[in-house]
């Protein structure tokens, strides 16, 4: 029984197909956050504050672009036929849906996290200088080749790969979002040069695809054809998408924090009047 998109040998067919481990997945994170929500209060309002209408609203919007992402039709051309649609996908479940998700969560759904004990490595985990490491190491592994037809053709390695993308993701946003467990949120200037350092860094995985003169993951290669494409110019458009989907995704992120920052700062010049 197929429960989760794996590289497969058949040619591509439009055919829906049943998965029901994605299926499970993204109602368990639903009705998780549903549960744990209607213990949640409308928070006052501050600068950039979001109500807690909006809050659910980002939360199940990120788990609905999960669920796009991983289902059919996106998940099975991602694992196993076109290089483009798989950059696509991390773009989508390891930077923009771990940001909705993270958004979603006010002050006191941070705070009532279980688990205190495990705060100290939490706080070490999500720092910026370790969640940049983090994030950028685990994205580089993840796109490799070698690790990348290995793991793909197996629906336990599919699964390790999208679950490591969002972990990814949500390090790498923590310190940008999250104001627990270090106590008070980062100065927006340091969320802004933190994100563009990472909207503007070019990664291995990025001039591999791009640049290579031949591809460079065998599953995409030698994956029977979908509507003619040709496997180098599909390689090259997912780098393309994942350079600029990553920058944009970024991009996002820097506005926001500057617009947060304009905000706190109008708001002490009137308090001060």
């Amino acid at each position: 029984m197929q429960w989760w998109c794996f590289a497969r040998e058949g040619a591509w067919t439009w055919a829906w197909q049943p998965i029901p481990g994605v299926w499970a997945f993204v109602l368990s994170l639903g009705l998780v956050y549903h549960l744990r929500s209607r213990h949640w209060h409308q928070e006052a309002p501050g600068p950039g504050g979001l109500s807690l209408g909006w809050r659910k609203a980002s939360f199940y919007g990120g788990v609905l672009l999960l669920w796009v992402s991983l289902d059919w039709p996106i998940g099975p051309l991602g694992a196993g036929y076109l290089a483009s649609v798989h950059m696509l996908q991390f773009v989508l479940v390891g930077v923009v849906a771990p940001a909705l998700l993270l958004v979603g969560i006010p002050e006191a759904g941070y705070r009532s996290l279980p688990g205190r004990r495990f705060y100290p490595f939490l706080r070490q985990l999500t720092h910026p200088v370790s969640a940049f490491v983090v994030f950028n190491v685990i994205m580089t592994i993840s796109h490799w080749p070698g690790l990348v037809d290995r793991l793909m053709p197996t629906q336990l390695g599919s699964f390790v790969m999208d679950l490591s993308w969002m972990f990814a993701g949500l390090v790498l946003w923590f310190p940008v979002i999250a104001p627990v467990p270090h106590g008070k949120s980062l100065h927006p200037l340091y969320k802004i040069g933190y994100l563009a350092l990472n909207a503007f860094l070019i990664r291995p995985p990025f001039a591999m695809m791009i640049f290579s003169a031949h591809p460079i993951y065998e599953i995409y290669e030698l994956a029977p054809p979908v509507g003619g494409v040709d496997p180098l110019a599909d390689q090259q458009l997912g780098g393309a998408i994942m350079k600029i989907g990553t920058a944009w995704a970024m991009g996002a992120g820097v506005v926001a924090a500057f617009f947060d920052w304009r905000r706190a700062e109008e708001g002490g010049r009137v308090g001060g009047a």
